[in-house]
């Protein structure tokens, strides 16, 4: 059986749409330790064996932001300030975790957030991991320059050096 979940961020500017095989009580949700995400205090998810697909419906409202390793661009509405996911894109290939808090269905995932800690990982090893782990993901309407060099090939290093970068 195949659930589908929808939901977006605060103003609508972004869409998610969450098609999985698993009812939202029986999900895997964790809680990464890194201060971004605690500032936030995001639920996230990501399933391999699930789709992930992100609209743009105002696409200047997209707001790729990096930081730590610089892998990875956290998606926050321009408008709205909400954190919808974070994204690694490696050629054609767009992996995404979300925060599960996007959608609207979001009282039934009901799972306690499993506390996650990356902050030993390599940036090799971090990218292994999100390959591995993270969600097949379509960017609908997706603004160029939120998708187009997104090799992954890490930034500099920032002085946060957060653990999700």
């Amino acid at each position: 059986m195949r659930f589908v979940h929808h939901g977006q961020c605060h103003c609508g500017s972004i869409t998610v749409e969450l098609r999985t095989g698993r009812a939202p009580q029986a999900q895997v949700l964790g809680a990464c330790q890194c201060s971004f995400c605690r500032k936030h205090n995001a639920r996230a998810f990501s399933d391999p064996g699930s789709q992930v697909a992100l609209r743009a419906i105002d696409p200047s409202h997209v707001h790729p932001y990096r930081f730590g390793l610089g892998t990875v661009d956290v998606i926050l509405c321009r408008n709205c300030g909400v954190y919808v996911g974070m994204l690694l894109t490696d050629g054609d290939e767009v992996l995404s975790v979300v925060n599960i808090d996007t959608l609207d269905e979001r009282a039934q995932f009901t799972a306690t957030p499993a506390a996650r800690d990356y902050s030993a990982e390599s940036t090799d090893e971090r990218i292994a991991r999100r390959k591995a782990k993270w969600t097949p993901t379509t960017l609908l309407n997706w603004p160029l320059r939120a998708a187009q060099h997104r090799d992954i090939m890490p930034n500099t290093p920032k002085p946060d050096g957060g653990p999700h970068g």
